[in-house]
């Protein structure tokens, strides 16, 4: 989910960004400013998510892994045996 919020949000600060060039040459700088801002917005959404990413996997990792890694070893060798 995040990694599609954040991709989302990358290409629209990418748009803004280039559409920035022509509003300021074309429109005047206060409606350049506010499509700066609106760029930096999203880029920020970006990063945003890009961290809840990342803290929604190590904990999906913490969870998967076991709580002793001792006991799990020595499970393997009781198999084992």
């Amino acid at each position: 989910m995040f990694k599609i919020l954040r991709i989302a949000c990358s290409v629209i600060a990418a748009i803004l960004v280039a559409i920035c060039i022509f509003i300021f040459l074309y429109v005047n700088i206060t409606a350049g400013i506010v499509c700066v801002a609106a760029a930096l917005f999203f880029f920020v959404l970006t990063m945003l998510f890009k961290y809840l990413q990342e803290e929604k996997e190590e904990l999906s990792k913490k969870k998967s892994t076991p709580a002793n890694p001792a006991e799990s070893s020595n499970s393997d060798d009781k198999k084992q045996n």
